[in-house]
């Protein structure tokens, strides 16, 4: 608690200092830009009220009101995007000794999912465009043990290659897992992401599109496909309230340190009030490939009550991205760099503008500060974002990984 406090001295310090020289003493966020004061009142109305946390009905009425907006037939509401993913896996019967075609650039806790499972993942690159799947390339990853492809949405774009990707597991049997964690929102043809393929799974962690800080939606349009992933989410359990509590104080404790517009100062003080309650969205334990004992769980009503929230402004929001886009590209104009591309007759919803540089401005991000009044976003740092695993034959994601990086697709 010294530390944290001789932390915080330090840094009002130099915010004092700033205010004097007439700097900007605050950036925009790259996470939990959707929260507002409502979802404060909601955490802190729930902490006061714990006897109907373990009430189902209104997790029940988060998946109905998020299937209904996303056009999906069902939706099964998790505490995790990874976990959705687990519920995916379980519905499509993959099993252990199967192969599943992903993309060589993803986060750490796609690969551990099928991992997880005793399912390996078979790396495939990807094209910098929109850094979805290589069409192109994926049919030189199928083998007789390949079961399934998982393509994804990245950074809020439409992937270019999405009709692509399913007509050739259509050819060849396999299944399809849509991954749109980033992508919210998004669509193609007039129908949103994630009801092409078999099943599909969204995530509400802090750092997307929505928030309940942590927390997933697996969906699928199928009526066998809904009836395994039930099964999933049957045998799922609920937090437990020590779990619940941080997550409802970490609503408030998010909100204060990277939204409120004074966050330059209540954010510290928010981080002396409830520094030991924060969650990490990935621990270290996930990062080495291990599976975290409170892997594998259901959303609870107080956090559903969040979502049921969020999902009234997801529209609201998601257009702001699209026109803070417009900026983002103005300056690829000005500067000569490739915009991402936005596919023909889809709708992206730009949870970050991803813009591949030269590499010594990934490796020091301050010039964006300086320049844009913004930060750069990094992801990803590696091909397995954050682990270090090494991932051969994917040279676009190589490149993505020492160039690519994004500004926020909110900026206030």
């Amino acid at each position: 608690m010294l530390k944290l406090f001789a932390h915080i001295g330090i840094r009002q310090a130099k915010n004092i200092a700033k205010l004097i020289l007439g700097y900007p003493v605050s950036y925009p966020s790259l996470g939990s830009m959707t929260l507002d004061k409502d979802d404060v009142i909601i955490a802190r109305s729930w902490l006061k009220d714990r006897p109907d946390w373990n009430n189902n009905e209104l997790v029940s009425e988060y998946e109905k009101q998020f299937a209904l907006w996303n056009g999906s037939k069902y939706a099964f509401a998790f505490m995790g995007g990874r976990v959705a993913l687990s519920a995916c896996i379980h519905a499509l019967d993959l099993n252990s000794g199967d192969e599943v075609i992903i993309p060589g650039y993803t986060c750490v806790v796609v690969p551990n999912a099928f991992q997880f499972a005793g399912i390996k993942p078979v790396y495939s690159d990807i094209e910098l465009e929109t850094y979805g799947l290589d069409a192109s390339l994926i049919e030189d990853k199928i083998t007789q043990n390949t079961k399934a492809v998982m393509l994804h949405h990245l950074y809020g774009l439409v992937c270019r290659d999405y009709e692509q990707i399913i007509n050739i597991a259509r050819k060849h049997n396999l299944k399809v897992i849509e991954d749109c964690a980033h992508s919210t929102g998004a669509e193609y043809k007039g129908i949103k992401v994630g009801n092409y393929g078999d099943a599909a799974f969204y995530s509400s962690e802090q750092s997307k599109i929505f928030t309940t800080i942590q927390g997933g939606i697996a969906v699928t349009n199928n009526d066998v496909i809904a009836e395994k992933m039930r099964e999933y989410y049957n045998q799922a359990p609920i937090p437990d309230d020590i779990w619940i509590d941080k997550q409802l104080n970490n609503v408030i404790f998010n909100y204060y340190a990277f939204k409120h517009p004074q966050r330059w100062l209540l954010g510290d003080i928010a981080r002396l009030k409830y520094s030991r309650k924060q969650l990490i969205s990935t621990t270290h334990e996930e990062e080495c490939g291990i599976q975290p004992v409170h892997y594998g769980r259901k959303m609870s009503s107080p956090i559903a009550a969040i979502g049921i929230n969020q999902l009234k402004k997801i529209d609201h929001y998601n257009s702001i991205r699209r026109k803070n886009a417009l900026r983002w590209d103005e300056w690829c104009n000005e500067k000569k760099y490739k915009k991402p591309v936005v596919i023909d007759n889809s709708v992206p919803v730009y949870l970050r503008y991803p813009v591949m540089v030269e590499q010594q401005k990934k490796i020091n991000t301050s010039w964006a500060s300086k320049e844009l009044g913004v930060q750069a976003g990094v992801w990803f740092m590696s091909n397995i974002h954050p682990a270090d695993r090494p991932v051969n034959g994917c040279p676009n994601a190589d490149k993505a990984v020492k160039q690519c990086i994004n500004f926020p697709g909110l900026l206030k």
